[in-house]
């Protein structure tokens, strides 16, 4: 049994490697492997433990960074993921023990299932999906404007099987060959693909954009005058582009560490600064409702303030990081709300805001709302021609998980064929052509300034008119392939 924890470690800590920053993509193509192995003879109740410790491993090596933000809930988090690689290994070996060929089947369905099925309950955290680790190879996720980032991970998962079945199954040696020539081929056409789609060159467009880059670290913000000294750094940043004839300038989240909107004393001074530089600007900022006597709500917002224009249109995050932003559940069951990990206390957003500048629309994300694909397709659906990540993702440390968090943008880029921004307040900013090319892309931690112009378009991809119908057509071959494996147990067959 301990050779095999240690087979496990290694999985995991191999899959981890494969993520950004590191340019090792190729990895998870082989490490998942291992994992196979140690699952080919054990029980379902040994393949949940055995799930449950490479989950905890391969969890700490993707998000270690969230221990910067929050200890305890870093801890409940780990706990809590982990027991999903532990499930998919328990539910393929229970159909795996009835039928093997099934097992193998099932694999790449059930590692699907649960990357889509988290992202609809207040326990989602969609960080893992394997696509990711292929964000630096352009040619090969472009298929993803089909499938979205579910597309790519589906087809690693059938590598993967492929491959154990050619290495470490007791098959004939016809059917490895033929798992072999399908293991090579299938990214083969997915590269042949993205060579065909990809143009050989971005198109410049005519809306400019400015990202401020300020690098508040929060030991400047929340000290005594910090809040004062973080807005001047924007206020000063955009003073830069008075001569530069900017559409829009963007600030990241909660760059006014103020309710600006609230606020006249605050929102007075960035109205000044729009004025002077005859631009608009989109900041991160709190917010509250009054709902009673006392009683407030508070968000977690992006507010676009416009030159000579007194409205200003609000959008409320609404994906809120478990354990971090709020504690799941905790609108449901008020004793969960008495549990106290450092976290916030924002509320959900009420509607998804589509902003309207110069004739053009476009959908701001706040943080880990960018990790969503259909969430962030459906922005796109709702007419909006560019997207704006903001966020702040010096909780993260210097850790690898803003690099992670960055490279998702590229997919959603892809997925909808339309231009982002991506704007953080201690890296990674940048922007993002529709077919995932960065350019200006900002160190971590520096303070920095960048334009680029964005040609905003009406979404057409395939992906974006069908949705997650392949993460869905999974979830039904899953329970299909459970059926069977069940009649085929009953019936007293096993292993064929």
């Amino acid at each position: 049994m301990r050779y095999k924890i240690w087979l496990i470690s290694i999985s995991a800590l191999l899959t981890a490697l494969a993520f950004p920053p590191y340019k090792t993509g190729f990895l998870i193509y082989l490490a998942p492997l291992i994992l196979l192995f140690v699952l080919e003879k054990t029980s379902s109740r040994q393949a949940f433990g055995y799930g449950y410790i490479w989950g905890l491993i391969f969890n700490f090596g993707i998000l270690y960074g969230v221990f910067w933000a929050t200890v305890s809930g870093s801890f409940g988090m780990l706990a809590a993921m982990s027991l999903l690689p532990a499930f998919n290994c328990y539910i393929y070996k229970l159909i795996s023990n009835s039928s093997k060929t099934l097992g193998y089947l099932s694999w790449p369905l059930i590692w699907l299932n649960w990357n889509y099925l988290r992202t609809f309950t207040e326990l989602n955290f969609p960080w893992a999906d394997y696509g990711y680790t292929q964000s630096y190879y352009l040619p090969l996720i472009q298929p993803a404007e089909i499938f979205g980032v579910y597309g790519v991970s589906l087809m690693i998962h059938i590598v993967n099987v492929l491959l154990f079945i050619f290495f470490m199954s007791d098959y004939k040696r016809k059917t490895r060959l033929a798992s072999l020539a399908t293991a090579i081929l299938l990214p083969i056409l997915f590269l042949i693909y993205g060579w065909v789609r990809l143009p050989s060159a971005s198109e410049q467009g005519s809306f400019k954009v400015a990202l401020a880059q300020g690098n508040i670290t929060r030991d400047i913000k929340w000290k005594k005058g910090g809040k004062e000294a973080s807005f001047n750094t924007y206020i000063d940043m955009t003073r830069q582009v008075a001569e530069e004839e900017v559409d829009l300038v963007v600030w990241p989240e909660t760059a006014t560490p103020m309710y600006l909107v609230r606020q006249p004393k605050w929102l007075s001074r960035v109205k000044d600064i729009v004025d002077s530089a005859k631009t608009n600007i989109l900041t991160g900022t709190p917010q509250y409702e009054r709902v009673g006597v006392k009683e407030y709500i508070y968000f977690n917002a992006a507010a676009l303030i416009s030159a000579g224009i007194d409205s200003i249109p609000v959008y409320e995050k609404i994906k809120l990081v478990p354990l971090s932003e709020r504690i799941p559940f905790s609108g449901r069951f008020k004793k969960l709300k008495e549990i106290r990990l450092g976290q916030a206390d924002f509320s959900s957003g009420r509607y998804r805001t589509i902003f309207d500048l110069k004739d053009t629309k476009f959908a701001a994300l706040i943080c880990f709302e960018s990790a969503f694909p259909g969430y962030c397709a459906d922005f796109c659906r709702q007419g909006a021609e560019f997207l704006v990540v903001i966020t702040n993702d010096m909780w993260f440390g210097r850790s690898s998980m803003p690099f992670q968090h960055a490279r998702m943008s590229v997919f959603r880029a892809i997925e909808n064929r339309v231009p982002i921004a991506r704007c953080a307040n201690t890296g990674v900013s940048m922007f993002i052509d529709s077919w995932g090319r960065t350019t200006g892309v900002t160190k971590m931690n520096e303070q920095k300034l960048i334009y680029g112009n964005l040609r905003p378009e009406q979404s057409t991809s395939l992906y974006n008119r069908w949705g997650d119908f392949l993460p869905k057509a999974s979830i039904f071959g899953t329970l299909l392939f459970i059926i069977i494996a069940i009649a085929f147990a009953k019936r007293g067959k096993y292993n064929e």
